[in-house]
């Protein structure tokens, strides 16, 4: 009979082969039959740091990531602030949401967890300004824009700071801007069709709106996509990228769908079963 220290032994033995499992996989995309490890807003969801925080998005470049996405919302006074929620409540010492404040009201905000991490809020410039060696890496900025009121005024400021970002920091080459809206597709396409876009919506729409405007590609969930929906995309030039790979499976799922990006959650994952 088994004693428990044997079946413990036993267990951690099997997760560490697991683990180690290796994989061959047969990539054929339009990313050079190469998948581009994207840290989702960093390091992920659920990691000791806090997603869109300076220290999330400079330990994910520094693990070797090919790149990270950053969500991003614009300020009553037109800056570009790095967060995810539509509520500042939900993850920080604030309340309220990120377009009703000016920076100089956000300055002071710390993520609410890990607790005693003081993990601030930060600015887009300022990431970028400590990021060594921008131009080595894959940016996808994915525009959260909760604001309702999104008059001729707003798309202005919007696309200027875009503009302003992409060039000071020369990352046109390299940067992909994902925005769910036509209207936001549209202006920024008229103003500068140079900057790379990826349409973030349902695949059906996103498929169409790719091919309608010429945009470079589209980003789904890996829940709605298939190798099938991937081969349709690609057949008509137009890249994918995808996230919720929030586990060790879906990164597997997401390669095998022969995916050109996963913004990732389990980085460090799907960095061992990608450049072994």
């Amino acid at each position: 009979m088994m004693t428990m220290k044997k079946i413990s032994y036993l267990l951690i033995l099997l997760a560490f082969l697991f683990s180690c499992k290796k994989y061959d996989f047969e990539i054929n995309n339009l990313n050079g039959n190469k998948v581009g490890i994207i840290g989702h807003g960093g390091m992920g969801i659920g990691h000791t740091y806090p997603m869109n925080s300076l220290e999330s998005i400079l330990n994910c470049i520094h693990l070797g990531a090919d790149g990270t996405e950053i969500d991003v919302q614009m300020t009553k006074d037109g800056i570009l602030v790095a967060f995810h929620d539509i509520n500042l409540e939900e993850s920080t010492n604030l309340s309220g949401h990120i377009y009703d404040k000016t920076w100089a009201e956000l300055e002071g905000a710390r993520y609410s967890y890990p607790h005693y991490g003081n993990y601030k809020l930060i600015r887009l410039d300022d990431i970028f300004k400590t990021i060594p060696n921008q131009d080595q890496y894959t940016y996808f900025l994915d525009f959260k824009n909760f604001n309702p009121n999104k008059d001729a005024a707003y798309f202005d400021v919007l696309n200027t700071e875009i503009i302003k970002l992409i060039d000071k920091y020369n990352l046109v080459q390299n940067t992909y801007v994902e925005f769910k809206s036509e209207k936001l597709i549209q202006e920024l396409q008229a103003i500068r069709p140079d900057i790379k876009q990826f349409i973030y919506t349902e695949y059906y729409l996103a498929l169409s709106l790719a091919e309608q405007y010429n945009l470079h590609g589209l980003t789904i969930s890996v829940d709605q996509l298939s190798h099938e929906k991937v081969a349709v995309a690609h057949s008509k030039g137009i890249m994918v990228a995808t996230f919720n790979t929030h586990s060790h499976k879906r990164n597997v799922t997401a390669v095998e769908h022969n995916v050109d990006f996963i913004h990732t959650d389990r980085l460090e994952h799907l960095m061992g079963i990608l450049k072994d």
